[in-house]
């Protein structure tokens, strides 16, 4: 007996003793939050209400609900809690639903007969008058649950707000009468910004205090008693906003900003990101002095891009577009400049709204936003030669007719549904567009045959997006000019008028066209339809600058640049204002790629041609174009004037206005090579016979002055040169004549006539005979 006693003793001091150290050891690190006593873990130690910092703010009688707690325990993880308490500090001023957390800034409703639910509506009361202009009128809520009660929330009730303004904060409002100060003062010890005024653009990732001011329906300030503003902005990306109104610019533009307080958003004034001042473009192998680069053909050049702002910040990030005059042979784009072919080009970046440097359309040009910015141009070039694909038509017939100069068959003409009155090639080089009087006629050159019909399109192709996105059409009938979308056969958009000729910025983000009625019609993306009546000079024809930062505009009398640095200093705003003029006629002008030339032929001098050669310069023999003056004011152009008469040539009178309609004016051309060393001028055939044979005149421009005039002598039958077209490498100018209705190859590295070939359109007229081929279109090929 005495033993079994001492068994027990022993087995109660040491297995209990053992089970309850080791069970002891587990539960205080699970259990509790330090040592093995205190606050266990899972114990709500905190509730968090929100907007912790800067409170709600209500109009008298507005209902509103709190966002759900959070509750966590001394761990930091969070706790479920199955129910809140709330409680207002002044239930008078705010009820509050104290299961919901629904704020009224009046009365709740309660036991209201008729079987109406409890804090259904909300009653407002007759709101106390702040202690002094810069006090509020407010109430402290809580929520608390699981033996904790959470922080106070500032509740804010005033009288409705009429509108918010933004303004620039003042000390006091002892003389608070303009109305763009701010009354209350920034009390936040956190916020170092400088506010923002409004006055001046802010440069990317310099931040501004935002303050602003709210109003009552009687106009009465109420600033300082509605509570803690949030902004944001209209346009997404310009700027940030964080919870203390601190505004980050983020990339150049202007935009709205909108101003909320008590559910009420407000168009309260905007913000600028300060815009581009200058693009530098360069490549690893650009001659720095002479702004050109020789591409390995296949082999991308990386292009840099160096932005700065108009405070002198370099700017990063910034959605450039680059652009390439002769796209199908030298790309061009953020990756580098790409040439898949020998071929010239000029090569620009453009920070053009609405995707870069955007404002509100009443905006543009404030503080230099709204307004695109083009860098220095690239002259690249691809040296080499390659073969062609050359597509002839004709007015007068209703067939067309492909050459592959890889091989000697010419092939045989493909019949169009319709004869064409206009024919444009894609930038691309996959699809020719034909205009008719019937019908708008798609035409594959993968395939050479017509993939689509559009009735509802007929007209003259005037010309195509270099993106493909849409087309110029005219229609003399119904007298439009139509932005043709040819994905979906829409029309984006339409424009009274007989277009005589257009042609699109390199970006595809203007389509300049002149109509018959001496008008200069601009589309643009960010600003939509311009019209501009040119009576007092004539508008014949248009040719886009390089770079594209504007266009000259052929006349009778003059020839006139327009840019699009717009005029905003009167009102209405000119969009495109006159930015140089020179006292010469132009039927057809042409810009050269290395923006020295505005080549203009004029034909009115009783049959004898005049090109007028257009210097653009500033003294220093460069573009004096690129940025728009920071003055709101429109760009200037610097010209000279040069005029060269073709006295050997018999040329042909223009088609008049009245014979619009069949076929589309033909008064001859003027057209450069893409490496800007020489231009071809054609011209329509006349009735007086030439003596000594017909020519082909052949222009060189200078630098300055008037550049070299010579002829190109035609083989016989040829009676004038009509249209032409150089091959991508700028070796060969392919030449449509009348009289013997074939197409020369002219050799440009010796002037001469070395071929002819025979495309046999079948005129239109029945009956036997050829037509003239009059319209000529043509892309690279590879030589194998």
């Amino acid at each position: 007996m005495r033993r079994f006693v001492s068994l027990l003793v022993v087995l109660l001091f040491t297995v209990p003793v053992g089970i309850s150290l080791s069970g002891c050891g587990k539960t205080a690190t699970n259990q509790f939050c330090e040592g093995s006593s205190g606050i266990r873990l899972g114990q709500v130690t905190s509730i968090t209400l929100t907007p912790q910092y800067f409170g709600v703010s209500l109009s008298s009688g507005q209902i509103t609900n709190l966002t759900t707690p959070t509750a966590i325990d001394c761990k930091g993880t969070t706790v479920s809690i199955s129910a809140y308490k709330y409680a207002s500090s002044n239930p008078s001023l705010v009820d509050i639903n104290p299961t919901t957390g629904a704020l009224c800034a009046g009365i709740w409703n309660r036991n209201t007969p008729g079987g109406t639910a409890d804090y259904t509506f909300c009653t407002a009361n007759t709101l106390p008058a702040p202690k002094d202009a810069l006090s509020a009128v407010t109430s402290l809520v809580t929520a608390s649950g699981g033996g904790a009660t959470s922080n106070s929330i500032t509740v804010y009730v005033h009288p409705a707000i009429a509108s918010i303004i933004i303004g620039t904060p003042e000390a006091s409002c002892t003389n608070d009468t303009n109305i763009s100060t701010f009354c209350c003062p920034i009390t936040s010890t956190t916020v170092t910004a400088t506010p923002y005024d409004a006055t001046t653009c802010v440069s990317q990732n310099d931040t501004r205090q935002i303050v602003a001011r709210a109003f009552d329906n009687s106009g009465n300030n109420i600033t300082c008693q509605v509570g803690h503003p949030t902004f944001s902005a209209v346009t997404a990306g310009l700027v940030t906003f964080d919870q203390n109104g601190v505004a980050t610019a983020q990339l150049p533009g202007s935009t709205i900003v909108q101003a909320n307080i008590a559910s009420s958003t407000s168009n309260a004034g905007f913000f600028s990101t300060c815009p581009p001042a200058s693009i530098s473009v360069t490549t690893p192998n650009t001659n720095t002095s002479t702004g050109t680069v020789a591409i390995t053909p296949n082999t991308a050049e990386p292009i840099t891009a160096t932005v700065i702002d108009t405070k002198g910040v370099t700017i990063s990030g910034l959605p450039l577009t680059y652009t390439s005059t002769t796209p199908t042979t030298i790309a061009a784009s953020t990756t580098g400049i790409l040439a898949t072919f020998p071929s010239a080009t000029a090569v620009n970046a453009f920070c053009t709204p609405p995707t870069c440097n955007p404002s509100p359309y009443t905006n543009i040009g404030l503080l230099g936003n709204g307004k695109p910015v083009v860098s220095n141009t690239i002259q690249a070039t691809a040296s080499g030669l390659n073969s062609t694909l050359l597509y002839i038509a004709s007015t007068q017939s209703q067939y067309i007719t492909t050459v592959d100069f890889t091989n000697t068959t010419i092939g045989a003409p493909v019949r169009l549904p319709y004869v064409p009155n206009s024919m444009v090639l894609s930038e691309d080089g996959t699809s020719i567009y034909f205009g008719s009087d019937t019908e708008l006629m798609s035409f594959s050159t993968s395939t050479l045959g017509i993939t689509k019909e559009d009735i509802s399109a007929k007209g003259r192709v005037l010309a195509v997006a270099p993106d493909n996105s849409s087309v110029v059409l005219t229609d003399p009938t119904r007298n439009t000019v139509t932005l043709y979308t040819p994905s979906s056969s829409a029309t984006v958009t339409s424009f009274q008028g007989i277009g005589l000729r257009a042609e699109y910025s390199p970006d595809a983000q203007a389509a300049y066209i002149t109509t018959s009625t001496n008008h200069l019609l601009v589309y643009s993306v960010n600003t939509g339809w311009h019209d501009y009546d040119m009576s007092a000079t004539g508008a014949n024809d248009v040719a886009v600058t390089v770079p594209s930062v504007g266009a000259y505009i052929g006349g009778n009398s003059a020839i006139t640049g327009r840019s699009y640095c717009a005029n905003t200093t009167v009102t209405p705003v000119d969009y495109y204002p006159v930015a140089g003029q020179v006292g010469a006629a132009a039927d057809r002008v042409a810009a050269t790629n290395d923006s020295r030339h505005i080549l203009g032929l004029s034909s009115a001098a009783g049959g004898v041609p005049v090109l007028n050669d257009v210097n653009l310069t500033n003294g220093s023999g460069t573009l004096p174009i690129g940025q728009c003056p920071s003055s709101g004011v429109g760009a200037t152009f610097a010209n000279t004037l040069n005029t060269v008469t073709l006295s050997s040539i018999n040329a042909g009178a223009c088609t008049t206005l009245a014979a619009l309609t069949t076929p589309y004016p033909i008064c001859g051309n003027v057209i450069p090579s893409s490496d800007s060393v020489v231009a071809f001028v054609t011209y329509p055939a006349s009735s007086t016979a030439s003596t000594t044979g017909t020519l082909l005149p052949t222009y060189k421009p200078a630098t300055s002055g008037p550049g070299a005039l010579s002829y190109v002598t035609l083989a016989d039958g040829a009676t004038a040169p009509v249209a032409g077209v150089f091959s991508s490498d700028n070796g060969t100018f392919y030449v449509g004549t009348a009289g013997d209705n074939l197409v020369h190859l002219i050799a440009r590295s010796t002037l001469t006539d070395s071929k002819q070939i025979n495309p046999k359109l079948p005129a239109a007229s029945g009956g036997s005979g050829f037509a003239t081929p009059n319209l000529l279109a043509q892309k690279p090929r590879a030589t194998t």
